[in-house]
């Protein structure tokens, strides 16, 4: 019944779009949720993750215009995308389950290979996941530690397949990897990870088909080295505080604190879309030694003979980062080894991986601000903050 009302509330938005949107694309597919033996079994039974169904409908625009990232990108597509994933459809073994997930996102579609009727290349989408029932409640729903808040972050990303079979329709079929947490900014939060196949259907505007399309231009572009400097700061919240609030049947509960970090990174920009380098990464948590106090309190609670660890509020590492640009756009994603890390965050970790959305203002001295999402183990989220910075 959810599925058959959210197919018809996308069928009317997307009904309204053509006033607004050059193409519209509808999808319709399932993910595979990516089994953590850390907490999946209390959901979905021992070795089990499910298979959920998931709809979408994307409106875009292609870029026509004489830019030179139109030309090097093979005029790609841009937009806002709505995606529903059942998550409700998946059957709990104890306890209420999950609610279903509401995204709200950006994307950027550019094709690698572009002829008259076939088009393939890569998506990717940031925005919102609202999951707006059946959240964590230690008394009423203490089993699903993947989502606690109503409002976490999405990112998508993967590849797709068009098929052009009359002037203006088409047919495609995309895989795409999906993650949606609230970054620890509230626990639990493991969030969740996800494959997903989709089979579409699309319309292009008859309009834009007809028009021509602007000659290349000597746009100027020179190779050369750029330095980017960037603070970020955002909110944290204590996982030893809640963990300890839980097993001491207190109710999971959660303490917030500030969270920095500081970036220099040296690129080296080889065309007018893409940089690689590396960064210099420094990281601020000055709650570390309240993890280290609600650590040592539960272990305490199996271990009367626990000793108390010492944190270190400053942690730093180096990274490779590799950045890519479409006008003022940019996304960078970087990993990183950490060279020293005792902050209590995930302990015995060892590599780091960023990713960071920013936009740039060209006209105030090419200054920039915008998201850094910071992970471990390429799945869990440590944190997500504001950053601003400045381009040389």
């Amino acid at each position: 019944m959810r599925l058959r009302l959210c197919i018809v509330c996308l069928l009317f938005w997307a009904l309204s779009a053509p006033a607004v949107a050059q193409n519209i694309t509808f999808k319709a597919g399932a993910s595979k949720l990516l089994y953590d033996k850390r907490y999946y079994h209390a959901i979905f039974g021992e070795g089990v993750a499910p298979v959920i169904p998931s709809v979408g409908v994307n409106l875009g625009w292609r870029d026509y215009s004489d830019s030179p990232y139109a030309f090097i990108c093979n005029h790609p597509e841009y937009g806002i995308a709505l995606q529903f994933d059942g998550l409700a459809d998946a059957v709990s073994v104890d306890g209420p389950g999950l609610g279903n997930v509401y995204c709200l996102y950006g994307y950027f579609d550019r094709a690698f290979v572009q002829t008259k009727r076939v088009r393939m290349g890569y998506y990717g989408g940031f925005g919102f996941a609202n999951c707006f029932s059946k959240l964590y409640d230690p008394v009423t729903n203490p089993k699903n530690l993947i989502f606690s808040t109503m409002l976490n972050s999405r990112i998508k990303f993967g590849l797709q397949a068009q098929y052009q079979f009359s002037n203006r329709y088409f047919a495609g079929i995309g895989f795409y990897f999906n993650h949606s947490s609230n970054g620890a900014v509230n626990f639990p939060n493991r969030g969740y990870n996800a494959y997903e196949l989709t089979l579409s259907l699309g319309m292009r505007d008859k309009e834009e088909l007809a028009k021509p399309l602007p000659e290349r231009r000597d746009d100027g572009f020179r190779r050369k080295f750029q330095f980017d400097v960037q603070v970020s700061a955002g909110v944290m919240s204590n996982e030893e505080y809640f963990d300890y609030r839980e097993k001491s049947g207190l109710g999971g509960d959660n303490m917030y604190f500030p969270k920095y970090s500081f970036d220099a990174d040296v690129l080296y920009k080889y065309c007018r879309t893409h940089a690689t380098g590396i960064g210099f990464d420094l990281f601020v948590t000055p709650f570390c030694s309240e993890i280290a106090k609600y650590l040592y309190m539960y272990r305490r609670l199996d271990n009367p003979e626990a000793t108390e660890e010492h944190f270190e509020p400053v942690s730093f590492g180096i990274s490779i980062v590799h950045e890519m640009c479409y006008r003022n756009l940019t996304v960078t994603a970087g990993v990183g080894r950490y060279l020293y890390d005792n902050d209590g965050l995930a302990r015995n970790k060892i590599l780091y991986q960023l990713v960071n959305i920013k936009y740039h203002f060209p006209d105030f001295a090419d200054t920039y601000a915008g998201i850094v999402l910071k992970a471990h183990k390429f799945m869990a989220a440590e944190s997500i903050q504001l950053c601003i910075g400045k381009r040389f």
